[in-house]
């Protein structure tokens, strides 16, 4: 009887050691978030010190300027998107992504000044574009947007960000964005 609980008292410990080992190394297996993992290439708009929009799709360049009002760590430049009235004053950047299903974190700075913007996350499949995320600016003062989801893809799908300065019909204002990343955590 001694005997039994003794295998049983050492058993319990080598499968707890065991679970515990394998804990340990699932949590090490999420990549930590950081520059090295952002998924977008130009994310402060800026090389070499100077503003850029490499890697970036602007579609009214007239509508997009470069300031030197940055959030906290922020570099030299970010950018402002003004308000338009209708559709159309948008910045787009396109990243691929693998198949599978993944964790991703999608996050940015922004700030408005009149009217706001926003900001999409959305799937690129090859017959659809649907929008996984959409964020309404709400601050007048530098603030760090961010959110994470799981999403299912297949080869060739790539993940859209839009930014945009927003709508009205009278007012003037512009929509600021920088630092933006998109990790991939799993």
């Amino acid at each position: 009887m001694m005997k039994n609980r003794l295998v049983f008292l050492l058993y319990f410990l080598l499968l707890s050691t065991l679970l515990l080992y394998h804990c340990t190394n699932i949590s090490n297996s999420i990549i930590a978030p950081g520059e090295s993992n952002n998924l977008i290439i130009n994310p402060s708009f800026e090389e070499n010190g100077d503003s850029s929009l490499t890697d970036w799709f602007v579609n009214m360049p007239s509508l997009v300027n470069f300031t030197n009002d940055t959030p906290p760590n922020g570099g030299n430049w970010a950018l402002t998107i003004d308000v338009l009235w209708g559709i159309g004053n948008i910045v787009t950047s396109t990243v691929n992504i693998p198949p599978g299903t993944h964790i991703y974190k999608f996050s940015f700075w922004s700030k408005y000044f009149v009217k706001s913007g926003y900001a999409n996350l959305s799937s690129v499949t090859t017959d659809s574009i649907y929008i996984i995320n959409h964020i309404q600016i709400n601050s007048d003062i530098w603030t760090k947007y961010s959110m994470i989801d799981t999403i299912t893809s297949n080869s060739k799908d790539s993940l859209r960000v839009t930014l945009s300065g927003g709508f009205f019909n009278t007012l003037p204002g512009n929509t600021f964005f920088d630092l933006l990343t998109i990790e991939l955590l799993e």
